[in-house]
């Protein structure tokens, strides 16, 4: 017979006095063997329990703000396709033009403090280089601090009837400055129904700063990897016009890349910024050729515009970017069930030890 064995015919029989009891060798142990493995289990229960009260309220939370809560943006998504071949047809331009016209490249060597092409265009990055690039229309804040307005223009019907459809955004040129790199928008009639931004709004005091991550360049046209790509002619009212854009939507862009410590946020400032020397500068404003067409003009301390012959089409759909807080729940969820589901396989073994 095994110790275990005796143990339990000693206690089931009664042979002890004092059944459970520490003074007797065989009911310490059994005593010693019910701790070891009930304290575990214990642990893990309580450590449950809070998930459990917590699960119900944020689901509570989550319910009660469904008609409040908000995405953090409203905007145009370009198709990943369409993304990943825009972004290298422009990193493709500037290094051309850097190495087409010397003054350019001057001016550009000056402001970053970089001396070769290369060098250059790495001093330009994204904030989330694994993201399609995306124009948008409305900024609504975190909850719940909204900023205004932000609710009743989700509550709109040709923002509902738009989410989730697919529209074509005309990229119609390209600025260049010390702190940004971006492409311009000009907005379709019924895409202006759903831009919802200050395009009056300048540079701040003090610009969103964040950290950025290098993003990789392509700066050969061999090495140029085109995924999805439709180009055409410019509009008549584009071609040749150096204020193509003004007025409502003509803030609209695509930030491509900032310099090190600049938000994205920058890169429509400096549009709003380079729209308005447009307007008042006239023959005065330096023009150069553009090596495919078109021309590049210089507006000085820094700020370059491109105006090239052809527009590009990028496919693109309309909805909303989350801020990424909606696993919450799943995960205290998933953490208790892990907890009850470890304490109970403890106490089952227990049960069946003894």
């Amino acid at each position: 017979m095994t110790n275990e064995e005796k143990i339990r015919k000693h206690v089931s029989s009664n042979m002890c006095r004092k059944v459970y009891s520490r003074s007797c060798q065989h009911c310490n142990h059994v005593l010693n063997k019910q701790l070891l493995y009930r304290l575990p289990s214990f642990l893990l229960l309580l450590i449950s329990v809070p998930s459990y009260i917590i699960m119900p309220i944020q689901v509570m939370a989550t319910s009660g703000n469904a008609n409040t809560e908000l995405p953090l943006y409203f905007g145009w998504f370009v198709e990943t396709d369409y993304s990943s071949s825009f972004l290298n047809r422009s990193w493709k331009l500037l290094a051309d033009t850097l190495q087409e016209i010397p003054d350019f490249l001057k001016d550009v060597q000056n402001f970053t403090q970089q001396t070769y092409v290369t060098d250059i265009l790495l001093h330009y990055t994204r904030e989330n280089p694994n993201e399609v690039l995306h124009c948008t229309a409305m900024y609504n804040g975190v909850y719940p601090n909204y900023v205004p307005g932000a609710q009743e223009y989700s509550e709109k019907q040709v923002v509902k009837d738009n989410l989730n459809q697919v529209s074509t955004l005309h990229s119609i040129g390209w600025i260049l400055t010390p702190r940004t790199f971006g492409a311009r928008i000009k907005l379709t009639k019924n895409q202006l129904l759903l831009w919802n931004q200050n395009d009056t709004e300048g540079n701040p005091t003090h610009s969103e700063l964040k950290a950025k991550t290098s993003i990789p360049l392509i700066t050969d046209s061999h090495n140029l990897r085109v995924y999805k790509e439709n180009s055409t002619d410019q509009d008549p009212d584009v071609m040749g016009n150096f204020q193509p854009t003004s007025g409502n939507g003509s803030k609209a862009h695509l930030t491509l890349g900032c310099s090190p410590g600049v938000g994205a946020v920058t890169t429509g400032y400096d549009l709003v910024d380079l729209i308005r020397l447009e307007g008042i500068n006239g023959s005065e404003v330096k023009t150069y050729d553009l090596p495919n067409g078109g021309w590049l003009r210089n507006y000085g301390d820094g700020q370059w515009v491109f105006y090239p012959t052809k527009q590009f089409l990028l496919e693109s759909t309309f909805h909303g970017y989350e801020s990424g807080t909606a696993g919450t729940c799943q995960l205290a969820a998933s953490f208790s069930i892990l907890c009850l589901s470890c304490a109970f396989a403890i106490l089952t073994m227990f049960k069946q030890e003894l």
